[in-house]
C-alpha cells in the first residue's frame, strides 16, 4: 500500500539530521527534494542535468540545486534560489519544508570539486508549473513506491579513469539514479519507513 503524504510528512518531520564530520570544507551547496501526493502515492521531483562541458555531473539525475552564493543567507536560501532558477519553482509558495537530510561531501571521487551538499525535503501542495532553464534537460517524477521496492535496485557498471567500477542504482524509465542522489534517497527512504 502506498504511503500517503500525511504519514510520510509526519515520519520525516521526526527525522533528525545526522551529524557527519568531514573536517573543514569551504564550498557549500544545497538541493531540494520535492514530494508530491499523486493518485499512485507519493512521487519525488528529480531532474536530469543538461549535458555541459566542465560540469562533473553533466547528464546525471539529481535534484534541483547547486552551489551556494555569497548572497545566500544560508544553505536553505541556496536551495530555494537554485530551485527557482532551474525550474521556476518557488518552494515556499508551492509547499512547505519538512526536514533537512545529512550533509554529503562530493569529494568521494578525486575528479569532483570538494563541497558539502545539504539536501532539504519539501512537501508540495499541488503539481507545480515548471519552467526548466538551460541547466535542466528534463524533469522526472519518480514514485516513492518504486524506490522503496528493493527489487528495483540494480547494479550499475561504469568506467572511471580506465577502471571498471560498479555501484547500486535505480533505473527508472531509462534514467540512472545513483551516486550522491542515491545516498540522499537512501536516508530519505530510511526515515520514511520509521
Amino acid at each position: 500500500m502506498p504511503l500517503v503524504m500525511q504519514q510520510l510528512t509526519q515520519r520525516l518531520k521526526r527525522h533528525k539530521k545526522p551529524v557527519r564530520s568531514y573536517g573543514p570544507v569551504e564550498k557549500k551547496a544545497a538541493v531540494a527534494i520535492g514530494l508530491l501526493a499523486t493518485d499512485e502515492g507519493v512521487s519525488l521531483l528529480m531532474i536530469r542535468r543538461a549535458e555541459r562541458a566542465g560540469d562533473p555531473w553533466s547528464g546525471h539525475m539529481g535534484f534541483p540545486g547547486g552551489r551556494r552564493d555569497r548572497d545566500d543567507a544560508d544553505n536553505l536560501a541556496c536551495a530555494l534560489r537554485e530551485t527557482r532558477e532551474e525550474l521556476g519553482l518557488d518552494l515556499l509558495q508551492a509547499g512547505e519544508l519538512i526536514c533537512e537530510l545529512g550533509d554529503l561531501n562530493t569529494n568521494w571521487r578525486p575528479d569532483r570539486p570538494e563541497m558539502l551538499i545539504t539536501p532539504f525535503v519539501f512537501a508540495l501542495h499541488k503539481l507545480p508549473a515548471l519552467t526548466p532553464n538551460y541547466e535542466v534537460d528534463s524533469v522526472v517524477w519518480v514514485p516513492l513506491q518504486f524506490l522503496l521496492d528493493r527489487g528495483n535496485r540494480a547494479l550499475l557498471k561504469w568506467q572511471w579513469q580506465g577502471e571498471s567500477l560498479q555501484s547500486d542504482a535505480y533505473i527508472y524509465q531509462g534514467n540512472q539514479i545513483w551516486g550522491l542522489s542515491l545516498m540522499m534517497l537512501d536516508e530519505l527512504m530510511e526515515a520514511a519507513q520509521r
